[in-house]
């Protein structure tokens, strides 16, 4: 997704997923696209919990859809995992632009059933979102590496590279 597609984006995808929220009565929400940048969000007291958990979500996705290609599978549709006392429910979907990845943790207010009933409504909402119908096209080199650095999302730019010679390895000492 472009950074200038982003602020557009982000604020498409509010009111599908405020309902969401709402109507599943999850207790934390994400929803990030395939690069871990974060859409929307519900829940979180601490910044880098959004990050941590989007970072893993993005993660969760590339591992889970490279084993189905490994085993021939085709795409996966869920994980579910049930602790003690709150469950998790994290889903791909793709968008006429990307694959976006849902992440929803739920207590005992909630049920499996409810969450996978309200999912298929935000995909549906989400899908049909004039934002997310086309991706513009990437002019340039250098606006590809623009967009591809700034893709840290809440995190920003990434970080400056070090290349050969730049610091870092071992040195010869001197002698």
């Amino acid at each position: 997704m472009r950074r200038e597609d982003l602020a557009a984006v982000i604020e498409a995808v509010k009111g599908p997923t405020d309902r969401f929220v709402r109507e599943s009565r999850v207790r934390t929400c994400l929803l990030v696209n395939g690069a871990g940048q974060v859409l929307a969000q519900h829940g979180f007291t601490k910044s880098y919990e959004v990050v941590n958990v989007a970072s893993l979500a993005a993660a969760a996705h590339a591992a889970a859809g490279a084993l189905a290609k490994l085993t021939e599978a085709g795409g996966w549709t869920h994980l579910h995992n049930q602790g003690k006392d709150r469950q998790l429910f994290l889903a791909p979907f793709r968008t006429p632009v990307e694959t976006l990845v849902l992440v929803a943790i739920f207590d005992d207010e909630s049920s499996l059933g409810v969450v996978q009933f309200f999912y298929e409504r935000l995909v549906a909402e989400v899908r049909a979102l004039p934002q997310l119908q086309a991706a513009r096209p990437i002019e340039t080199q250098a606006g590809f590496e623009r967009d591809l650095e700034a893709g840290g999302g809440p995190r920003g730019p990434a970080p400056p590279r070090r290349g050969r010679g730049g610091g870092g390895g071992y040195k010869k000492k001197a002698q």
